[in-house]
């Protein structure tokens, strides 16, 4: 049951995770109750940094239920469907799954997680991060070359409802505008972007929280039984076994090695990057 590439996955393929989904909602309806104690996980992040696939990997676990970027947890106002409900609808639809481990992937909610943690006491969070070239890359290379661009524009103009502006703070916003002054090639505001993304988890004080884990996407395909048994035990769930693990393939890393991109960004980035690389990590801290 492979993770799905940007052009999906075959009808082979497309059939054995409907028979995956089956059996697992058939063994959860008859172990479990709606309302059982539940182990609920955020995986937040920047985009194309690893959080589908720890998504996946945890939608292996017979004893979970996940809940993709679109799903029932989604605000159906919402044009593209990627914010969420308020917190006290999400908590009913996450409340009434029968499965004990409730893994979610809120990526445009990671600067304003707190109103459903609220909601759900005991909760965690996982934040995702990978080096600032290969999610430039990866960027730009899924989404199409204008995506880097697109993202910083609410940053640019100070767009209040848009998720991409929220809760940056104001250093960040005026380093990005000083660098966005002069000409910006797609590479560097793909970098830029991740880079804002990334500040948040320093801003919202998600490294002081002990309810949050930081995890390297680089970590997680070179080693990826250390650092999911470490997430198992840090939730203080039992590890399924390794046949969650089968899908991760340590080629997807060092994509971009050879991406160009200004010195200054470069600079601002890497600062970032060995921030990052210095907090405690899954398997690392």
């Amino acid at each position: 049951m492979r993770l799905a590439s940007k052009g999906g996955i075959g009808w082979r393929e497309a059939q054995a995770f409907r028979l995956f989904r089956l059996r697992k909602r058939v063994r959860q309806f008859l172990k479990y109750r709606p309302g059982c104690a539940k182990t609920v996980l955020f995986i937040v992040g920047c985009q194309r940094s690893g959080t589908t696939l720890l998504h996946h990997v945890l939608r292996r676990d017979p004893d979970s239920v996940t809940f993709d970027e679109v799903s029932l947890l989604s605000d159906p106002g919402d044009p593209e469907r990627l914010r969420w409900k308020p917190p006290a609808e999400v908590s009913v639809v996450i409340n009434s799954c029968r499965a004990p481990f409730v893994v979610t992937k809120p990526l445009v909610e990671s600067q304003n997680l707190q109103p459903w943690r609220d909601v759900m006491p005991g909760s965690r969070v996982v934040w995702m991060f990978r080096g600032f070239r290969d999610v430039a890359r990866s960027n730009l290379a899924f989404f199409g070359r204008e995506n880097g661009l697109n993202d910083l524009r609410p940053i640019l103009v100070g767009d209040h409802e848009d998720w991409r502006f929220q809760h940056l703070d104001k250093e960040v916003v005026a380093a990005i505008r000083e660098l966005a002054a002069g000409p910006l090639s797609p590479e560097d505001a793909a970098a830029l972007f991740w880079y804002a993304r990334n500040s948040l988890f320093f801003s919202t004080m998600l490294n002081d929280d002990p309810d949050v884990s930081l995890c390297r996407y680089e970590d997680l395909v070179t080693r990826p039984a250390n650092v999911v048994n470490a997430l198992y035990r840090w939730l203080g769930r039992p590890f399924p076994g390794e046949s969650v693990l089968v899908d991760i393939a340590e080629s997807y890393s060092g994509q971009g090695n050879d991406l160009v991109l200004s010195p200054a960004v470069e600079e601002i980035c890497m600062q970032m990057e060995g921030r990052l690389l210095r907090e405690p990590r899954l398997a690392t801290g």
